[in-house]
Parts: C-alpha cells; sequence; structure tokens
C-alpha cells in the first residue's frame, strides 16, 4: 500500500507538470487501558474491620487519589488514624 501526494500544474502555453511525493502514515491511535476501581478488606479480627475503595487502580504522579473508608466493625477505640500510600 503506498500513499502518495500528487501536485498537477496545469498550463496553456507548454506541457503539464506533475510530482509525486510519498506520505507516510502511522496509526496512534491508542487503546484504552483497563483501569478499574480497587477495594482491598483489612482488619484484626472480630475487632476491627476497614474497607479502602479507590475509584482507579493506577495514578499519574500528579493526579489526585479519590477514594472511600468505610469502617465495618469496630471495637475499638480509634484516637487517631494515617493512610499512607506507598509503591
Amino acid at each position: 500500500l503506498r500513499y502518495f501526494l500528487r501536485v498537477t500544474i496545469a498550463r496553456q502555453y507548454s506541457p503539464n507538470i506533475t510530482e509525486e511525493l510519498d506520505v507516510w502514515v502511522r496509526n496512534l491511535t491508542v487503546f484504552p487501558e483497563i483501569n478499574n476501581s480497587i477495594k482491598m478488606e483489612v482488619g484484626i479480627e472480630d475487632c476491627l474491620h476497614i474497607e479502602f475503595e479507590y475509584n482507579r487502580s493506577k495514578y499519574h504522579l500528579k493526579d489526585v487519589v479519590l477514594g472511600k473508608i468505610y469502617f465495618l466493625l469496630v471495637r475499638l477505640k480509634i484516637k487517631h488514624m494515617e493512610v499512607e500510600i506507598r509503591k
């Protein structure tokens, strides 16, 4: 398969001039990545069960991580809680 650009200059007083120039065609379509949500449940048996839910599984370094934290079972007094994201 060959793609090219053909230019023809029609002149009345002399023969026509025709030039061809090859053109490269690239298909830059990127297939969408599957970026499903993440659900993770952690806890201490019969004391504390926490479920984390994030809307995506892959993030860019400049993205904001959005999600939800559900306390399914709490039988301990929680005074302070921190969430840390590690690679």
